[in-house]
């Protein structure tokens, strides 16, 4: 055993403080009644006096409590040898065997662990091993063992995965995860070493030299021949009837392939076409008049027959065929320039809006809460009727996006709002001027996806803002253009420039289709899943309409207990296929696919291999740091700190203290 800080040991000499306090004894007082003091002596009264040492089982309590106050602080370790120990000869051998999805490839893996085995049977008896594993992330298998079989045995347990292995990332997570002993290191990397897996900088893919021992990098490659390989690289639904199929081929095959693409919805197969496959490139293949359910269909493109990977042979995608949602678009004029925009740029976003034009003289305020959220054209359109409202549609809940237009000019106010104007920025001739936007806020949902704002500009009413509007776009501090504010459970997103081009040419520039699709999305509180997904991602629950949810995998195994049901979670999408995400907003699919470097079985150049297995072994100390390493080869024992079983022991002793000394002072006053 040994101490951290020993200099605490200072604090034994405290253990003097209650044999000291356990002599001295307070006299109690006890009163009689007398008929006068007049004629006694006057005396000194003694407070303490010392006595023999009473409560003997107290003051040992009290003594061991600050001795062992006194060694936590020392910080006490005790040392334990570990289980190997290894000699000047002995080398520790580490196994990294690549389990990516390209490793699939037909007899790829029943390789890779014959190489193991291999690497196993040249093993001395003083040599030690380790095990691993290397996909998207580093697994380890076995810690250092000087007992080959029992690494034999876990080879046939070993199994691919859909990952993508990059081997920089692979050898930084290995430099902090290889053992801490003293034997002399020989990593072997067994892999089909695509060209894909190569890192961008080939320096990070130079392992550290831990504790200075000699690093011997061994290469062992499951493929010396370059394969075709053939994949379906993306697949994209137009029209809501046609789906069109990007097939991809890696490498030059010896002659012309003939293979088959095959359309399958839904589970039921609606068409196939023939494909020539000459060499590397892209192939597309089109499928019209396809029929899709409404809401969420599984599209799947497939090829036949299999190739080098045919568990790439596949692509799963999702189209939502569900109906445009309706948006109310309240106006004075349903012919208006703004109509045509915000109709144009709203049926035309992603999630696809079917917008309602309903004139504010033949507005029904009752029809409202059908809607999650409305668009008003221009404010200056409503009247007090109305105003009332919308202003409690937006305080039930609802949300509003708003622009400002010519009838709003006249106004004092700001309807809904209720804050009045300031004077407009003007040029030297006194008129209002145009002015471009500088300041945006980019952290809002809003905002985060749409970029183009510098080329805009405006001419804004000025209002005089209150504590609880947010600036979200600006020209200068004075004059900002689109503006949030909380209105009790709801709340309103309004432009201070008109939404058709007589004040601003927002409405003609580009980011206005990418704006409105966001300004949809997040005042319908629509947060939408990313339907298509690469494997050993993770899905995000907080990007479905809330933080409740199950996901259940291809499988058809829910990931998620009950509890994590209720609070927001990131699901690792680990298998390939659809996964189903339910929701209080609804069931979601999301389909899963491999990395398509993966289908790339094109091989890392045999001088690359070579070059990176020299570069290392040149990393490696020289032969002085070795014979210096052979003069103490002993396993160093591993230190265990047990200052935290003291607090413990501490906390016990107090209480125990506590209990005594009370029975001890009841016992003198006759409690008991």
């Amino acid at each position: 055993m040994g101490l951290i800080t020993p200099i605490f040991l200072l604090g034994l000499l405290g253990i003097a403080l209650p044999w000291w306090l356990h002599r001295l004894e307070t006299q109690t007082t006890e009163r009689e009644k007398f008929s006068t003091t007049r004629f006694l002596e006057a005396s000194r009264r003694r407070i303490h006096v010392q006595k023999k040492l009473k409560y003997l089982l107290l003051m040992v309590l009290r003594m061991a409590f600050l001795a062992l106050l006194a060694f936590a602080f020392a910080r006490p370790v005790l040392f334990d040898e570990p289980d190997l120990a290894v000699n000047e000869d002995a080398i520790h051998h580490i196994i990294v065997m690549d389990t990516s999805f390209s490793m699939r490839t037909a007899g790829h893996l029943d390789i890779a662990r014959q190489l193991a085995s291999d690497i196993l049977d040249d093993m001395s008896d003083d040599d030690i091993v380790s095990l691993y594993t290397a996909s998207s992330n580093v697994q380890t298998i076995s810690e250092a063992t000087n007992d080959p079989d029992e690494i034999r045995a876990l080879l046939d347990s070993i199994e691919t995965d859909n990952g993508h292995l990059d081997l920089g990332i692979m050898v930084s997570s290995l430099n902090g995860m290889v053992e801490q002993n003293q034997a002399r290191m020989t990593l072997h990397l067994i892999s089909d070493f695509q060209q894909s897996g190569q890192a961008v900088r080939f320096a990070d893919m130079i392992p550290d030299v831990i504790n200075g021992r000699p690093l011997t990098l061994d290469v062992r490659q499951v493929e010396l021949q370059e394969l075709v390989n053939s994949t379906v690289e993306a697949v994209v639904t137009e029209n809501r009837n046609t789906v069109i199929a990007s097939i991809r081929t890696f490498g030059e095959p010896s002659t012309s392939l003939t293979r088959t693409a095959t359309l399958t919805v839904n589970g039921v197969a609606m068409a196939e076409q023939d494909l020539a496959i000459s060499g590397n490139g892209i192939v597309t293949v089109q499928f019209n008049n396809v029929v899709f359910e409404e809401g969420d269909n599984r599209v799947d493109v497939s090829l036949s027959p299999a190739d080098s990977l045919p568990e790439d042979d596949i692509r799963h995608t999702v189209f939502d065929n569900s109906p445009p949602a309706p948006v109310l678009l309240l106006t004075d004029n349903p012919d208006s320039l703004g109509v045509t925009y915000l109709s144009a740029a709203l049926e035309t976003a992603p999630r696809g809006y079917e917008v309602e034009v309903v004139n504010v003289s033949d507005f029904d305020p009752r029809i409202m809460q059908r809607y999650p959220w409305l668009v008003i054209e221009d404010l200056g359109v409503i009247n007090s009727g109305l105003e009332s409202a919308v202003r409690d549609y937006i305080n039930g809940g609802g949300s509003v996006f708003a622009g400002m237009g010519p009838r709003a000019a006249g106004l004092a106010t700001v309807p809904v709002l209720g804050i009045p104007f300031a004077q407009p920025s003007t040029g030297p001739n006194g008129r209002p001027i145009n002015l471009p936007i500088t300041r945006i806020d980019n952290t809002h949902q809003a905002l985060n996806d749409s970029g183009g704002w510098a080329s805009v500009n405006a001419r804004v009413f000025r209002p005089e803002l209150e504590d609880e509007d947010r600036v979200l776009i600006s020209q200068n501090a004075a004059n900002p253009v689109l503006l949030e504010r909380n209105i009790g459970a709801g709340r309103m997103l309004w432009l201070t420039t008109s939404l058709d081009n007589s004040t601003s040419d927002l409405p003609v520039k580009p980011v206005f289709v990418s704006f409105m699709s966001e300004v949809a999305r997040y005042l319908s509180n629509e947060k939408l899943l990313v339907k298509e997904q690469l494997a050993d991602s993770y899905l995000q629950l907080t990007q479905t309409g809330g933080a409740s949810g199950q996901v259940v995998d291809p499988d058809g195994i829910s990931l998620l207990s009950l509890q994590d049901t209720t609070s927001a979670q990131d699901v690792l999408l680990n298998k390939t296929g659809y996964y189903q995400v339910f929701t209080p907003a609804g069931e979601v699919l999301v389909a899963v696919n491999p990395d398509i470097r993966e289908s790339d079985l094109t091989l890392m150049p045999a001088q690359a291999l070579q070059n990176w297995q020299n570069i290392v072994a040149g990393t490696a100390p020289g032969e002085a740091s070795i014979v210096s390493l052979a003069e103490d080869r002993e396993a160093e024992p591993v230190e265990i700190e047990i200052w935290r079983v003291f607090l413990i022991l501490l906390a016990l002793m107090v209480l125990a203290e506590s209990l005594l000394g009370n029975r001890y002072l009841n016992l003198k006053t006759g409690s008991l």
